[in-house]
């Protein structure tokens, strides 16, 4: 199997953009490998279970299809944001998925980008809630613990960045894996695919830097008035895998919910004032635990994590 590009995520840090807008556009030089069933082989990378996992099985399967965008003149790419383990589970099996890439991928570059664990979190937060969750965000933050610990929940240990960073380099090597942040691609992301392009080996010229979409938004996220709203619709009525037992459900209260969350009529000041709590609230309840775990990524980066907003 030739080189692959493996990006792994995490969420909420411009995964959307890079698969969709850049990953596979072929001015990029790159070619996205996909994940469109449910029964593709990187879906099954990360949900075949311990027992059935079969990674010579898996590699037959990759095999063709890179070598499909090899054909094309591209360098392939394996893309999901999954692989760096589920924010709302606590990213409790990100390590099993990194010895499957591993095995899978032994050869592989790893791409991995990391976001300010406040920003993250509060990304996150909105999009649980946009998922069907009806937490309000302390409680998101700090769920329920049990001795029994019979269910994954969010963990702001997830976000101890380093931790993954250092196996993937135990697992690859170092000189294989490239950390980069969410801010850097925020403040110029010209420079910040440029810099992994060159790591996978595949610089990009001037005229693909001018024909990528570097201006379009993947994601754009919904306001806090409008998750607020969306919440408690969601502990009205809306079931899901986050909200197994709302009050009553109703596919005309699914509807509305998905409605307000894209609102729009909110006063400005409105917003501003509840972004500012929502914000707020996550830093409190976070205090200073990231500090520790931030100085160690800064070192493994080489990133200057203090001058991008981070505590350091």
């Amino acid at each position: 199997m030739g080189s692959v590009l493996v990006h792994i995520g995490y969420h909420k840090s411009g995964s959307g953009w890079l698969r969709r807008l850049f990953f596979s556009n072929p001015a990029s030089g790159f070619g996205w490998v996909g994940k469109t069933s449910r029964d593709h082989p990187v879906r099954r990378l990360v949900g075949a279970r311990p027992f059935e996992f079969d990674a010579a099985a898996l590699r037959d399967e990759f095999a063709p299809r890179l070598r499909t965008i090899e054909n094309k003149g591209l360098f392939p790419v394996v893309s999901f944001e999954r692989f760096s383990g589920n924010p709302f589970s606590g990213g409790y099996d990100s390590k099993e998925i990194a010895n499957r890439l591993a095995e899978v991928f032994p050869d592989a570059r790893i791409l991995v980008v990391i976001r300010e664990q406040r920003s993250m979190i509060v990304s996150t937060y909105k999009q649980y809630v946009r998922e069907g969750g009806a937490l309000p965000p302390r409680n998101f933050i700090k769920p329920p613990t049990s001795k029994s610990m019979r269910v994954p929940w969010f963990d702001v240990r997830h976000l101890e960045y380093h931790h993954l960073i250092s196996y993937y380099r135990q697992l690859f090597g170092a000189d294989r894996v490239l950390a980069l942040t969410y801010e850097q691609f925020v403040a110029d992301p010209v420079a910040f695919v440029q810099e992994f392009a060159r790591f996978a080996g595949r610089p990009l010229g001037d005229d693909a830097i001018r024909s990528l979409p570097f201006d379009q938004r993947s994601n754009p996220s919904p306001t806090a008035p409008a998750i607020e709203m969306r919440r408690w619709l969601n502990k009205l009525g809306v079931r899901s895998e986050l909200n197994p037992s709302p009050l009553f459900t109703s596919p005309a209260v699914k509807r509305l919910a998905i409605k307000v969350q894209r609102t729009t009529l909110v006063p400005r000041p409105l917003v501003r004032r509840s972004e500012a709590k929502l914000r707020e609230t996550v830093a409190a309840t976070v205090g200073d635990r990231y500090i520790e775990s931030n100085r160690i990524s800064a070192e493994l980066t080489g990133i200057d994590l203090a001058a991008l907003g981070w505590l350091l």
